[in-house]
């Protein structure tokens, strides 16, 4: 193993992924994630500090608590809120502050915080997480990606790239 390999090897990372904004991007792109390839991927042999998954739940669900129950013993972290019904009648979690809150908190404990989001409220928290010191890795379709969020960034790694490296082998199962 060269210097610079062992260098990237001993970066802690932290692993922030906004459920909704992965779940939309999944679906653009017709698969299925398979998120343990996925850690895999966006480690790059680095060291893990923390994955955290945020998602809004729905009591009951036999399916997702059964996904989620998976994640968190994979690595994972879950934070997650209960659902609620907007006016429009359709079903969402807000967890924009939580994520905000672990991109600052995290920010002086890691090297690099891989971001994945599209949600462009998350900004600020970005911005002060750099200003903390930490590389920020952005992770998200290009095409929905705010301009204000990719010029935060220190990288930016498209899912279309990635879509092969991370997609669940349905064949397999």
């Amino acid at each position: 193993m060269s210097g610079s390999e062992r260098s990237i090897a001993r970066q802690g990372v932290v692993i922030l992924i906004d459920g909704a904004s992965l779940f939309y991007s999944a679906a653009a792109l017709s698969i299925e994630v398979d998120y343990a390839k996925l850690l895999n991927v966006l480690l790059k042999e680095r060291r893990l500090i923390q994955a955290l998954f945020y998602t809004g739940v729905s009591s009951g669900n036999q399916r997702q608590q059964a996904f989620l129950h998976w994640m968190q013993t994979h690595q994972y972290r879950v934070v997650s809120k209960e659902l609620t019904t907007a006016p429009d009648g359709s079903r969402r979690a807000d967890l924009s502050v939580e994520i905000a809150i672990d991109l600052v908190l995290f920010a002086s404990q890691c090297h690099v915080i891989v971001l994945v989001t599209h949600n462009e409220n998350l900004a600020y928290a970005m911005n002060a997480a750099a200003n903390h010191g930490a590389q920020i890795e952005l992770v998200g379709l290009r095409r929905w990606v705010a301009s204000e969020l990719m010029n935060l960034a220190d990288c930016f790694l498209d899912l279309e790239e990635i879509r092969s490296q991370i997609q669940r082998d349905l064949r397999q199962e």
